[in-house]
């Protein structure tokens, strides 16, 4: 159980929440297509991307409670896809899995894709982001879903100069800033995990997470719904899915309405 913590779907700016949620279990699909020669060789073809999806089991809401999310299954919404915010990923990382594995950025002159390096912990991760920015700040990462109100952490292990290191900025449907610019922690010369926060403010839909120039060497990016810093995590967000497989168990009928277990299936689309 999540204890008042429930997934979301949706469009940016317009996430309606899925109450009540008892599990949501998550599978991939195989990343290698498998084949036997005649000789008995076994070969494999890796597919250049594997889909998530996810069954989520909902317990005892009521009608109203489901309306919302009835509404994606019965095609009110359109057919999507639609923003899939899970709770693994609002408390462990919602960047997607690429965009956390630094396999993903926004394309720019003043940053690069490297190798591995040593994170802030010790332990060797695959790879980093070499960053030259020579004034104001830039975000590798944008269109992250957020909701007015709610704290936003932004966390990674950086090397570079002393000065400010990371930094965000909120943005609404229509990708126009809203809110200010939030800059803080420190960079250092040796690798160190550094972390901020800030609260989404009215007509927040996206944040957008980045460095300040202090910063030379960016590794393990996380970003949360969470009051403080969490342990690092790998990415869990999902910027295209659809509802499918909506089934409905009736547990209640009475005066006061009818309460229901729901279940259903979100499938990762690209």
């Amino acid at each position: 159980m999540f204890h008042n913590t429930w997934p979301f779907i949706g469009s940016l700016g317009r996430l309606v929440e899925v109450p009540f949620t008892a599990s949501e279990s998550v599978s991939r699909a195989d990343r290698y297509v498998e084949s036997t020669t005649v000789e008995g060789v076994r070969r494999v073809q890796v597919r250049p991307a594997a889909p998530r999806s996810w069954s989520v089991d909902v317990r005892g809401a009521s009608a109203g409670e489901l309306s919302g999310l009835a509404a994606f299954a019965q095609g009110a919404w359109g057919a999507g896809p639609w923003h899939w915010v899970s709770v693994q990923a609002q408390r462990g990382n919602l960047l997607t899995p690429r965009e956390a594995a630094l396999v993903d950025v926004v394309p720019a002159s003043f940053w690069a894709l490297s190798g591995p390096v040593v994170d802030a912990d010790g332990v060797l991760q695959a790879r980093s982001l070499s960053v030259s920015l020579a004034s104001g700040w830039a975000a590798p990462w944008r269109d992250i879903p957020v909701l007015p109100g709610r704290r936003v952490m932004w966390a990674a292990d950086v090397a570079g100069v002393d000065g400010p290191a990371l930094a965000l900025a909120f943005f609404d449907v229509d990708g126009v800033q809203v809110g200010g610019f939030y800059g803080t922690a420190r960079a250092a010369a040796g690798m160190s995990r550094v972390s901020m926060y800030a609260v989404a403010p009215a007509g927040a839909a996206t944040v957008r997470v980045g460095v300040q120039p202090s910063v030379l060497s960016l590794t393990r990016p996380q970003v949360t719904w969470t009051d403080g810093p969490v342990p690092y995590s790998a990415g869990h967000g999902c910027r295209a899915a659809v509802v499918d497989g909506f089934s409905e168990d009736l547990l209640v009928a009475n005066s006061s309405g009818t309460y229901s277990s729901i279940g259903f299936t979100v499938l990762e689309v690209g």
